[in-house]
């Protein structure tokens, strides 16, 4: 008896141990499954990016002005904005055809392409273009003069407008560098721009906070939750985020509906979290980013909460 016994619990064991080992190697297939496609995605990225640059160069070679690219993923949608309405009517097939031989050259898929003009000059009044040449004069003055120091600025903010003309300068660095040198700085760009604008600005330098340097780290954790979940999952429909309050809160936008019935939209919006959660984990060893608590959340199609 006590060896049927034995038997049975041996039996229950190795079933165990089955249902285990099964249960790893499918969390592995998975991860590695993810792990693909967060390459393929980055791979598909660099091939954009190298599209876009020679689109940039090769419209400078045929001096076609200035230009603006702008791509949008999910639609394989590139939009091109030229300088003039009449330089597009005029140039519109053969910016196309450049385009699309670019894309062949490239060996990527089809995309779409949209023309858009746009004319700065017409649309901004004299008031407006004498401001805005005021905000390039004061833009280069600055920089200029704060390389020649050895700063370089991360950020600038120039608001001329009178009574009360307004720079915010950030740059980079440690809280002890930038107690050290805020005040020179303030000091020199004040000055300089005096010098050639007799316009007395009032100039404020600031620093990355370390609630901008986290928000910065968790940018590209952040990409790879849109790209991916998008990729995986139908019902997905937006992205967002929020450090406050905390934990970091990570939302996922779906076009899933509260149901009361385990099995449907709560099942499915389970399978996001475990998805979001692999991602997440992927993504921030990948970049050596520091664990942060956080919670997903997952929206129905009428923004409710799907617990």
């Amino acid at each position: 008896m006590m060896k049927k016994k034995s038997l049975t619990l041996l039996g229950i064991v190795i079933a165990w141990i089955i249902i285990l080992s099964f249960l790893y190697v499918q969390t592995q297939n998975n991860e590695l499954t993810l792990a693909e496609s967060m390459a393929e995605t980055k791979k598909e990225q660099q091939k954009v990016e190298a599209l876009l640059t020679k689109i940039q160069q090769t419209f400078e070679h045929e001096n076609y002005g200035e230009i603006e690219l702008f791509f949008s993923f999910e639609e394989r949608l590139l939009t091109v904005q030229v300088k003039d309405q009449a330089f597009l009517d005029q140039n519109e097939k053969k910016i196309k055809t450049l385009i699309n031989d670019i894309v062949k050259e490239k060996k990527m898929d089809t995309i779409n392409i949209q023309l858009e003009a746009f004319d700065t000059h017409s649309t901004l009044s004299e008031e407006d273009k004498k401001l805005n040449d005021l905000i390039n004069e004061v833009s280069k003055i600055t920089s200029d003069s704060l390389q020649e120091k050895g700063i370089y600025i991360k950020a600038m903010m120039i608001d001329p407008s009178t009574p009360n003309p307004y720079m915010e300068i950030r740059i980079d660095g440690t809280k002890e560098y930038y107690d050290d040198v805020k005040n020179d700085i303030q000091q020199l760009v004040s000055n300089v721009v005096f010098s050639n604008t007799k316009i007395n600005f009032q100039v404020k330098i600031t620093r990355k906070s370390e609630n901008d340097i986290r928000d910065e780290k968790w940018q590209p954790i952040f990409s790879a939750i849109r790209e991916e979940t998008d990729k995986k999952f139908d019902e997905y429909r937006g992205f967002a985020y929020s450090f406050h309050p905390e934990p970091l809160q990570i939302i996922i936008k779906t076009d899933l509906r509260e149901s009361k019935w385990a099995w449907n939209s709560n099942k499915k919006a389970e399978q996001i979290v475990k998805y979001v959660d692999e991602i997440i984990e992927l993504k921030r060893e990948e970049l050596s980013v520091e664990e942060l608590p956080y919670e997903v959340i997952i929206r129905s199609k009428d923004n409710k909460q799907v617990d």
